[in-house]
C-alpha cells in the first residue's frame, strides 16, 4: 500500500498580521541584583588613641589608662614597656579599613632625635574602639 500523505493544519502564525503580534507575550526583563551598601564604619580618632598609648609608654600618663584603649592582654604587655622619653607625632596618622569595624593605623613619629614607625590595629567592639595589636617598629 503505497503512503498517505495529508495535509497539517496550520501552526505557525500568519506573516505579517498585527493582530497575532499582540498576542505574544514579550519576556520580562530580569531583575538586576544590587548588594546591599555596607553602612560607614564608625568614626575612628585615630590621632588621640595613638596619642594616649604614647603618652603612657613615655611615663606622661598613668599605664591604667591603656585598659581604656587596648584589650587586656596587649596592655599589659604595653604597661610592662614604659619609659621616662618624649615622642611626639611627625604626622598624622593613615587609618585603613579592611573591614567596616577594623582600622589599621600606622604613624611616623619622633622620639630622642629618631623617626620611628607605629602599626597598630583597632576594633570596633562594645561601641568603642580598642586596640588589639600596637608596634612601635625601632
Amino acid at each position: 500500500m503505497p503512503p498517505v500523505v495529508r495535509r497539517l493544519a496550520a501552526y505557525e502564525p500568519p506573516v505579517g498580521d498585527a493582530a497575532w503580534v499582540a498576542v505574544i507575550p514579550l519576556p520580562r526583563p530580569r531583575p538586576v541584583w544590587q548588594p546591599e551598601p555596607e553602612p560607614p564604619s564608625p568614626v575612628l580618632d585615630a590621632a588621640r588613641l595613638v596619642g594616649v598609648v604614647l603618652e603612657v609608654l613615655d611615663g606622661r600618663r598613668t599605664a591604667r589608662l591603656l585598659r581604656e584603649v587596648a584589650v587586656p592582654a596587649l596592655a599589659g604587655r604595653l604597661g610592662c614597656s614604659v619609659r621616662p622619653r618624649s615622642t611626639r607625632m611627625v604626622r598624622a596618622p593613615r587609618v585603613c579599613h579592611p573591614s567596616r569595624l577594623v582600622a589599621e593605623i600606622s604613624v611616623t613619629v619622633r622620639r630622642e632625635g629618631r623617626v620611628l614607625a607605629v602599626a597598630a590595629r583597632a576594633e570596633h567592639r562594645g561601641g568603642r574602639w580598642w586596640f588589639t595589636a600596637f608596634t612601635v617598629l625601632e
